[in-house]
């Protein structure tokens, strides 16, 4: 089955993840988690890397395991609202997208306020139909199957037809196993053993793509 549709990852996958935007919402989230369970940022960064295999993002582990009722003062409040003093230039990156030849949506553990920040400091918000963020399905996102069915249905595709691309392998993993195609961002470049296919950014898809024959004639 031919691709029909790209998603896209937002944070380190539209932009790269050397970026100090993805450290400085990592530093924010943190910082919250040892002020809401006093504890050390060490403590509380632990307890994040230790939650994520499990929930895949810390606002629904501390919805489920720690009681967060305020899901937005948690959200608002970790991602800044001056991302052009974190997020590098790039006078390419509308070049790049503009020329894959699939309609187009972001899929972010995000909120739709940060989304919208960061593309249209990349003047590139009006090359995708949609943004689903983290309310999208009531704060429960990536890397639930039900997200991925719920936006499929959204955009009316079968998952063959879609290319998935993220920088984590456990949000690609559900998705693959949904049968639609993914794609990891992997600046490190590692030896990996889970069988997906990388690029090191976001301008190296493409030519990835041309390489794929998975876009029809």
């Amino acid at each position: 089955m031919p691709l029909r549709y790209l998603l896209l990852d937002l944070d380190k996958t539209v932009y790269p993840a050397e970026s100090t935007l993805g450290s400085e919402i990592d530093r924010r989230m943190t910082s919250f988690v040892a002020k809401r369970l006093g504890v050390s940022t060490a403590q509380a960064h632990e307890l994040r890397s230790r939650s994520f295999p499990r929930y895949g993002s810390t606002i629904r582990w501390l919805m489920e395991e720690h009681g967060l009722k305020d899901p937005e003062h948690f959200l608002q409040s970790s991602h800044p609202s001056d991302v052009a003093s974190y997020l590098p230039p790039d006078p390419g990156l509308r070049g790049v997208i503009e020329s894959i030849p699939l309609p187009k949506s972001i899929l972010t553990n995000a909120i739709s306020e940060h989304a919208e920040r960061v593309l249209s400091f990349y003047g590139i918000r009006d090359l995708f139909e949609r943004v689903f963020d983290l309310r999208f399905n009531g704060y429960r996102g990536k890397p639930l199957p039900e997200v991925y069915r719920k936006v499929l249905a959204e955009l009316g595709r079968a998952p063959g037809e879609v290319l998935f691309v993220d920088d984590y392998p456990i949000y690609l993993a559900p998705f693959r196993e949904l049968g639609g195609h993914v794609l990891l961002v992997d600046p490190a470049g590692a030896p990996r053993t889970d069988g997906f296919e990388r690029i090191g950014s976001i301008a190296e898809l493409p030519a990835w793509l041309e390489r794929s024959g998975l876009i029809a004639a």
